[in-house]
């Protein structure tokens, strides 16, 4: 049986060897026969092309002014010089065809179809078998003079070299073939031999080893790979011998070990459900923790905002008051009086009604995302800070494009803006900077809308610069800061707008960069 498969495979190893030259063979030979005609062919062409050339530069003012003797002279004379030309041919657009070949000229009173059908505004050619020639390589070649077209001069060139080449060249690669097949048959039988000899016995020797049989030993000793693998294959056999009596060893530690490991895994799958639930409830905690100190932040901001907007009317409104009480005690209280103050009073009460209207739109909850103005937005929000940028001489520059228009969550992006533009105002007045000045610039970007907002307050300490992001951290004094803006800023664009949030020192203090895309994606 051992015999059988071993002459199997040293079989297969030749067939496989023998197929694989062959295949080899054959593809450069089918590889090199077309390129050997193509040249052939290109030659013929070069040559068709050249000959046309020089006849009708040769021939030129005779066919313009139709003296047929001299054309008729010249190409006989070509003919006479090329034996390998069968026939010339001038078929002019209007006119009889001139023949001329190797037997005398004639005038073809019909046109032939031969002719005819292979004329063309481009050089054309083929190789053809005609009833009254031997086979021919046919060139057509265009008459024109100064952009005007006369006819078409054929040529039909002997393929009898092109034909004995081709011939030769078969004969060539069928006793080319012919020896190599032989050549490598021996060598093919002998390199099987060497290759699979060795195969099979270390093949036979890790068949006994996998029967169970750890005992064998190959005695193949070769310095090549063979070696190698005759040195590895008892090195194996080797380990297996150890390997098993461990294993055997190893098989009742492992028992006792998958019963204790099964025992604990049972109650920590049992314990794993509560755990997991108990994580999630205890994040989801946290977050609405964060998100509700963030909201009544966002309140205190609002009041203090409230107050500042309100201040102004409200003097202006206990003015007018005040004047009209004097004018009662004065007797001065009549009706145009009473108008003028009914009127400013109106006035006022409408400002204050309008900034109330607009600090609750502001703090309104968006639940879809809608399209708005990247411009617009900035300046509803600067306004709502206009009374305490003001009350603090602060300066704000603000640089938008018009047509900046984003989809995404407009009230929560307030709200970012918000945040950034009370840090920078806060670390103004806490460092007593002297000409204070926030800016506010956006711009469009690739696939997106870039905003800064920065401030001359001198920057972030480096101490600090990597943790302004977390939550719960502050730099303010207890009870002035929660520490949660810049971490529910970061969410707020990274999370909801899908954009990002960085920031960094400039030369006059700290830059906030918002870059966003255009479109929220789906």
């Amino acid at each position: 049986m051992a015999v059988k498969i071993r002459s199997r495979f040293f079989l297969r190893v030749f067939i496989h060897f023998a197929s694989l030259v062959l295949v080899i063979m054959l593809s450069f030979t089918f590889m090199m026969i077309p390129m050997q005609k193509k040249a052939l062919l290109q030659i013929m062409y070069t040559q068709g092309v050249t000959v046309s050339r020089s006849i009708i530069q040769a021939s030129s003012d005779a066919i313009i002014t139709n003296d047929f003797g001299f054309i008729v002279e010249h190409n006989v004379e070509v003919l006479k010089n090329n034996p390998s030309i069968h026939y010339i041919a001038i078929a002019p657009l209007r006119g009889k065809t001139i023949w001329v070949d190797q037997t005398g000229w004639r005038v073809l009173e019909d046109p032939i179809s031969l002719l005819t059908e292979l004329q063309s505004e481009h050089i054309e050619y083929e190789i053809e078998h005609q009833q009254w020639e031997a086979e021919g390589y046919h060139l057509v070649y265009p008459i024109e003079f100064s952009g005007i077209k006369w006819g078409w001069l054929h040529v039909d060139f002997a393929t009898d070299e092109y034909n004995a080449y081709i011939r030769d060249m078969y004969l060539q690669l069928v006793y080319l073939a012919g020896i190599a097949i032989v050549l490598l048959m021996v060598i093919g039988y002998f390199f099987a031999r060497w290759v699979t000899r060795p195969v099979s016995i270390i093949s036979d020797l890790a068949t006994q080893v996998a029967n169970g049989n750890l005992e064998v030993q190959s005695k193949i000793k070769r310095h090549d790979e063979i070696g190698v693998l005759s040195n590895s294959f008892n090195k194996m056999v080797q380990s297996l011998q150890q390997s098993k009596q461990k294993l055997e060893n190893y098989n009742q530690q492992l028992e006792q070990e998958v019963k204790k490991r099964t025992l604990a895994l049972d109650a920590l799958n049992q314990n794993l459900d509560k755990k997991v639930k108990e994580e999630v409830h205890q994040r989801q905690e946290q977050e609405r923790l964060l998100i509700h100190q963030s909201r009544l932040a966002a309140m205190g901001e609002m009041i203090g905002a409230i107050a500042h907007q309100w201040r102004q009317p409200l003097n202006a409104l206990s003015l007018v008051l005040q004047n009209q009480h004097m004018n009662y005690q004065a007797g001065q209280l009549n009706d145009q009086a009473m108008s003028r103050s009914m009127e400013k009073s109106e006035r006022l009460i409408n400002k204050m009604s309008t900034t109330i209207d607009d600090f609750r739109n502001f703090f309104k909850p968006n639940k879809q995302a809608e399209l708005f103005n990247i411009n617009a937005l900035v300046h509803t929000t600067v306004n709502l800070l206009d009374a305490q940028f003001k009350s603090h001489n602060i300066e704000i520059n603000i640089a938008c494009e018009e047509n900046l228009n984003i989809k995404g969550f407009q009230g929560e992006f307030s709200q970012v803006i918000l945040n950034l533009l009370n840090n920078a105002k806060d670390i103004l007045l806490e460092r007593q900077i002297v000409s204070p000045n926030i800016s506010i610039s956006a711009h469009r970007i690739a696939n997106g809308i870039s905003i800064r907002v920065s401030d001359n307050a001198g920057g972030i300490p480096d101490d600090i610069i990597n943790k302004i992001y977390e939550p719960y951290f502050t730099t303010k004094e207890e009870g002035k800061g929660t520490g949660i803006g810049l971490y529910m800023s970061k969410m707020i664009v990274e999370n909801n707008m899908m954009g990002k949030l960085y920031h960094y020192n400039n030369s006059e203090g700290a830059a906030f960069m918002i870059e966003i895309p255009t479109q929220l994606p789906k």
